[in-house]
């Protein structure tokens, strides 16, 4: 018994560049294949037995005239369960021992047994065949191969008999040397090395794919790959040799169960590939139908305890289903559906290999390499074009993603939109007849005639505040939800500030029978730049839910402050001995919509927006608000927030009224460039009043400021910006860039009504000294003027 086990490569490199290779070396050294390959069949003579059995005794007593020439007959002797018995002559005519190879029939061929009779009448016996153990087989190989030794001069008769059990039965009876027979099965191990790689690695690439993506097309295809290449293992004698070498029921009808499956997925690709249950539902149910016919097939396969019916019918499935997809290709194409081009290329190279392969099964074309390989070469090159056209898919997948996600964002834009509008819509309708309702309640109110009636006012009242705030906090809502919400910075009194809200929250707090208590920093500064609204609102929402939260108890509040430079960081602590935050809620009390956040306790009002607003708003100022758990029983609520501090208050203090006594030289010119007369009233009364020997020069635009410029010499331009022919910025600009006719480092004071975070980053980018927010307050200018003046400082204080 000898075993051969030629080197097998399984490498996942392009099948066209196999393909292409392996042809040209076939077509490149045909004599060396002619001169090394005997072929038998003219010197073999067959007997068909039929179903019966005959033992070898029988066969060596049959006439010579039972069996026929082997030349008589197709090598291809289609499907077949029936017992074949052919004779022929083994002969040896040199003077040196010949060692041969005999290839008797297809891989998968259930019994071969080989009987040589040497001149002795010596019987010997070598056996193969799937349906043995691999192990107990002659030749270890997995086609049908036997051991021919020949002495010198030496002449044998030989017997083959052979029984499949319905598959197609084949009668190659070729000779090969040993060299040569080692060489070819090299040649074809790396052949099918290369073949089954690609199609392993094509199964799994994409079934990443489909995890990636969940597009059924991308889990049926590597399905169908990984079936059909199962089916060509089994054709070629390797599932038995390494899967069932023992042999048995799953080795006898893997090649049916590989072939209904993988036509089963095949189909189901095509249908989900085309999408024919949109495109075509006719088609659609033809597949279906298909694909139950497969599973009928599987099932008969599976519980018949003959099969041999299953050959044909597998084929002929095989045929309808590439038939099926060949129409509906067409169909689609009339309908002008797109169709990627390279899936159609794919499918005629399979179609065009399968149809050689099933047209060679049914014996209506002679046996050849090509003809007996043609659905690998098929599948090789269907596989290279429809990886190509699943690439495709990819993209266009990717794309439609892309497509579908854009269309998504701009439709939640739009609901957003139409939500906010909405919202913003009815608040203000009911903010116009919550005004007359709360107008009436207070003129009622003040006349006092009636006690009760005063009662109900007051009810009146207090519920339309009450709806006031939501309302207020729709709105607000309504322009976060936007992004339009922004600061408007402008200088504000800030201990009156925070008074009134202590004032107003310490009301609320009484009126629950609660304690209050307020503790404020004597270190604040008495005016500072920012959003007086903004930061109004955020301590009232903040103190607000602390009172509503606590029934019993007290509600403290802290105010501490930290100077810095010109900057002071405002600390606002906010106990109370309420009810508390769970754990559970901590991470999601500054969402909106979420009043639920505390204890779930329904008696608790409100829209849940109160946080929400306050985060917003904090973070805007680039602030920080934080609740940690009170030690005792409650919260404690932790603002900061940072301001520009307006002026120190050594500087704001009154500058002095009375005037030196000065010459010419002394004289302080300040040019003011404004559009408005009234505004040039203004100015020049307090000039009058601080600075009653300054000499002022008025500009009702920069063109003209920049006229008087050439004209005179200016130690001080006060700059309005909105104005006709040329607005105080791009003024600023030309003077800061040095094309004005004045020292471009003049110190300029912007007088402006608009005091937001963008206009004041757009001035000094452009180069101005400060900002005054109108209306203008006489010492406040002077103190910023005093401030800005650093070479001509002398002259402000000596005119002052």
């Amino acid at each position: 018994m000898r075993r051969i086990t030629p080197p097998t490569s399984y490498a996942g490199i392009s099948v066209l560049f196999l393909l292409w290779s392996f042809v040209c070396h076939a077509q490149l050294h045909p004599e060396k294949i002619d001169s090394d390959i005997i072929s038998l069949r003219s010197q073999t003579s067959l007997f068909f037995a039929g179903e019966k059995a005959y033992s070898f005794k029988e066969i060596q007593g049959h006439k010579e005239a039972d069996f026929v020439p082997l030349t008589s007959v197709k090598e291809n002797l289609g499907f077949s369960n029936e017992h074949y018995w052919l004779k022929f002559t083994l002969d040896n005519p040199s003077d040196q021992f010949a060692n041969y190879y005999l290839e008797t029939a297809r891989p998968i061929t259930d019994v071969v047994e080989l009987y040589v009779v040497n001149k002795n009448g010596k019987v010997s016996k070598q056996i193969s065949g799937d349906q043995i153990p691999f192990a107990k087989k002659s030749v270890q190989h997995r086609k049908s191969i036997f051991d021919i030794r020949l002495k010198p001069n030496e002449k044998l008769q030989a017997f083959l008999h052979l029984k499949s059990d319905g598959e197609v039965v084949m009668l190659p009876m070729k000779l090969y040397q040993e060299s040569s027979f080692f060489e070819l099965t090299y040649k074809e191990q790396v052949f099918y090395g290369f073949f089954y790689g690609i199609l392993i690695l094509a199964c799994i690439i994409y079934l990443f794919f489909f995890f990636a993506l969940r597009d059924r097309a991308f889990l049926y295809y590597p399905l169908y790959v990984l079936f059909i290449a199962l089916m060509q293992f089994s054709l070629d004698g390797f599932f038995h040799q390494y899967f069932t070498p023992q042999g048995g029921w799953l080795s006898d009808r893997a090649v049916l169960l590989t072939a209904f499956v993988s036509l089963f997925f095949f189909g189901k690709y095509g249908g989900s590939y085309l999408d024919l249950k949109k495109n075509s539902p006719v088609l659609h149910i033809a597949n279906k139908v298909l694909a139950f016919s497969l599973i009928v097939g599987l099932t008969l396969l599976a519980v018949a305890p003959s099969f041999e019916y299953c050959y044909p019918l597998a084929n002929g499935l095989g045929i309808l289903v590439l038939a099926h997809m060949i129409v509906s290709i067409v169909v689609l194409k009339i309908k002008k559906v797109k169709i990627d081009p390279y899936f159609i290329i794919g499918i005629s190279f399979l179609l065009i290999g399968f149809i050689v392969f099933i047209l060679n099964n049914f014996n209506a074309i002679e046996n050849s390499f090509l003809t007996s390989n043609g659905a690998k070469f098929g599948i090789g090159l269907e596989i290279a074009f429809l990886s190509i056209s699943m690439i495709n898919r990819i993209r266009d997948l990717r794309m439609q993603n892309e497509q579908n996600q854009l269309l998504a964002l701009q439709r939640a834009e739009d609901m957003n939109q139409i939500k906010s509008s909405f919202l913003s819509n009815i608040s203000h309708e009911l903010r116009t007849p919550l005004n007359l309702i709360m107008a009436v309640a207070s003129s009622l109110k003040e006349e006092k005639q009636d006690k009760e009636l005063e009662e109900k006012c007051k009810l009146i009242l207090g519920s339309s505040k009450n709806l006031l705030g939501h309302i207020e906090d729709i709105l607000d809502f309504t322009v976060i939800e936007k992004g339009d919400q922004e600061l408007k910075e402008v200088p504000f009194e800030l201990k009156p500030t925070l008074q009134k809200v202590i004032d107003q929250q310490r009301k609320k707090a009484l009126a629950k029978g609660l304690e209050f208590k307020s503790s404020v920093d004597e270190n604040l500064p008495a005016r500072i730049v920012g959003d007086k609204a903004k930061l109004t609102q955020i301590l009232n929402h903040l103190v607000d839910n602390a009172i509503k939260f606590t029934n019993v108890g007290a509600v403290d509040i802290d105010i501490a402050c930290k100077k810095k430079d010109d900057r002071a960081s405002l600390d606002f602590t906010i106990k109370d001995t309420g009810i508390g935050i769970s754990k559970e809620k901590m991470s999601t009390i500054f969402e909106s919509f979420t009043k639920k956040s505390f204890m779930d306790k329904r008696e608790f009002s409100g829209l849940g927006l109160g946080l929400y607003i306050v985060k917003t708003y904090v973070d805007l100022q680039k602030g920080t608000v934080e609740f940690i758990d009170n030690d005792v029983k409650g919260t404690i609520c932790k603002l900061s927030l940072n301001f520009e501090i307006e002026e120190d208050e050594e500087i704001l203090e009154p500058v002095p009224n009375a005037i030196v006594d000065k010459n010419e030289s002394n004289q302080y010119n300040v040019l003011l460039v404004e559009d408005n007369k009234m505004n040039q009233t203004v100015v020049k009364l307090l000039f009058k009043k601080n600075l009653p020997n300054a000499k002022l020069s008025i500009a009702n635009h920069g063109k003209e400021a920049l006229e008087i410029l050439k004209d005179g010499s200016f130690d001080f331009i006060l700059m309005d910006l909105q104005m006709p022919e040329m607005d105080g910025f791009e003024t600023t600009s030309i003077i800061r860039s040095g094309k004005a006719p004045c020292e471009p480092k003049i110190p300029i004071l912007v007088l402006t009504a608009d005091n937001t975070a963008k206009t004041r980053k757009k001035i000094f980018r452009l180069g101005a000294n400060d900002l005054l927010t109108k209306p203008v307050n006489g010492p406040r200018l002077l103190a910023k003027m005093q401030k800005i003046s650093i070479v001509d400082a002398a002259k402000i204080d000596k005119v002052a």
